[in-house]
């Protein structure tokens, strides 16, 4: 990177340092899931279907109405979901990393940490899935991508209608 791109990208309110950390946390983290998830075995049906039973059945697990869904409309689409929760889980993941589409992962990623907040609630730490929303959120607002990442380029050629949601 030239000097005058890192100026540019310092010339923000907020240091880009501290969010660069956080959005780097949270794309590792995830990336780092993925892979102990696709070792596991976790995005096949039979996987899929153990997983979400893992937490459903624990006898400290607390119902939600979440829980009736993912059974009648899960369950019997176990490949579907397994697959698509494995390319969401990728795409968030790469997304953060390298800074692209940066808001947008990020508000994918706020999204699926409410859904496995409610999946598993009771049986994980209370408060892990609200540390991740939170982070996922801050990086949403503050569009982390335009620190370090392929966000700072894209942001003069993607036309700010579509930007706002994307970068």
């Amino acid at each position: 990177m030239s000097r005058e791109i890192i100026q540019k990208m310092h010339e923000q309110k907020i240091s880009g340092g501290y969010v660069v950390i956080l959005r780097l946390f949270l794309g590792f983290a995830f990336l780092t899931t993925w892979l102990h998830n696709l070792v596991e075995g976790v995005f096949t049906s039979s996987g899929f279907v153990g997983t979400i039973n893992y937490f459903l059945e624990d006898p400290k697990h607390i119902a939600t109405p979440l829980d009736s869904i993912i059974r009648e409309v899960a369950f019997p689409n176990a490949l579907f979901f397994g697959l698509g929760w494995m390319i969401i889980e990728l795409a968030i993941s790469l997304s953060l990393i390298f800074g692209i589409f940066t808001r947008l992962g990020s508000i994918v990623g706020a999204g699926s940490t409410v859904v496995l907040g409610l999946g598993s609630l009771g049986v994980e730490w209370i408060w892990t899935q609200p540390m991740l929303f939170v982070g996922f959120l801050t990086c949403a607002l503050i569009g982390a991508g335009k620190w370090y990442g392929v966000d700072f380029w894209l942001k003069d050629r993607i036309p700010n209608k579509y930007s706002r949601i994307l970068i």
